[in-house]
């Protein structure tokens, strides 16, 4: 996958985020092989980004919280890209304003019994 700066990433614990630099798949520690992808909040491993995209809207999933409302349908065909929420509110990209994605709502969740 060829990355560019402004491109947004998704890594596999589901954090989404958006290149800043001039991407050359580089580490600038010597003792480091591997690839990384300087963002706006953090730096990840190559290996573990696993979708890459110029939309946002790109990389939701079904699952994902928009806006707080859960995601049940991705529509990524044009002309309308659009998502489709549980409370059968839909979102355009222009008016996404905040996604958390499934694997960062399980991760930050209270589980009782546990």
């Amino acid at each position: 996958m060829k990355l560019e700066v402004g491109m947004y990433v998704r890594n596999k614990d589901g954090i989404i985020d958006k290149v800043i630099l001039n991407y050359n798949g580089k580490c600038a520690s010597p003792n480091c092989n591997c690839k990384h992808v300087s963002c706006e909040k953090d730096y990840y491993d190559e290996e573990n980004i696993i979708k890459a995209g110029h939309n946002i809207i790109d990389l939701i999933e079904v699952g994902d919280y928009v806006n707080g409302c859960k995601v049940i349908k991705v529509n990524l065909e044009l002309p309308l890209k659009y998502v489709k929420c549980i409370n059968d509110n839909s979102f355009k990209e222009s008016e996404i304003k905040t996604i958390l994605t499934k694997e960062q709502f399980e991760n930050n969740c209270y589980k009782i019994g546990e």
